[in-house]
């Protein structure tokens, strides 16, 4: 998606994280998620032995092994009502007969503006979004339900967790494979918030003539307004 991502700072609590700055989230219909740029450096959980790349209009995400380093997680930045988050999904093709990431919605249950919590969404579980074990206490004791067979023993649908915290904020949509968990297939896109998001690697051009005929329009790092600011770029840069 070509937003610029506003800083979002971090206190790391486990995978909770504090998050100062959000952006509006995509319109309805087709976006594009920039890989790397988009991804919010903050939020980042991607370790030493888990992986990423761009394939096509998917995401290649895999992990080594099972170690605590074997993690591929990321994130985007979005300020988007829970309630109007949708039923958001990973169309992942899972190419190892491994594991699967989960979806992860960072929120903001209490609107002070950093978060409280992440909600995770695992195909095993079905429509039950669980809550990470670092979540804030006050949001765990008012989580739909608190008993066994999810993820954690503080879970429930994302319309029981809407009516729980009617005023909750998404800061950040994005996915996660492990840690400790061996997988490896391609993520085909992100549906949240009634967009469905693809991949791509930036695009960079690397002289004044790649600007002509409309190729300004093709870079996305950065974005020109017009073909005079491309051409400006590399005169300036000399």
């Amino acid at each position: 998606m070509r937003t610029t991502l506003a800083a979002l700072t971090a206190a790391a609590a486990g995978l909770v994280l504090a998050a100062s700055a959000v952006l509006p989230a995509s319109a309805a219909g087709a976006g594009t998620i920039t890989v790397p740029d988009d991804f919010v450096k903050t939020l980042s959980d991607t370790r030493a032995t888990g992986h990423y790349e761009v394939v096509g209009s998917g995401l290649r995400i895999w992990t080594e092994g099972r170690t605590s380093t074997d993690k591929v997680a990321e994130y985007v930045a979005t300020s988007t009502p829970l309630a109007a988050a949708g039923e958001p999904s990973l169309d992942f093709t899972d190419t190892s007969s491994g594991g699967v990431p989960g979806a992860q919605l960072v929120v903001d249950v209490d609107g002070d503006g950093t978060s409280d919590g992440i909600l995770v969404g695992e195909r095993i579980y079905g429509n039950d979004w669980w809550l990470n074990n670092a979540a804030k206490p006050f949001v765990k004791d008012a989580a739909p339900s608190h008993t066994g067979g999810s993820g954690s023993p503080d879970h429930g649908t994302l319309d029981q967790w809407r009516a729980a915290f009617p005023n909750a904020t998404v800061q950040a949509f994005g996915f996660s494979l492990g840690s400790g968990v061996k997988g490896d297939g391609v993520l085909n896109a992100i549906d949240f918030a009634g967009t469905r998001h693809t991949f791509a690697e930036a695009v960079v051009l690397t002289s004044k003539d790649q600007c002509k005929n409309g190729g300004w329009t093709t870079s996305t790092k950065p974005v020109f307004a017009n073909q005079g600011a491309c051409v400006s770029s590399f005169a300036s840069a000399q």
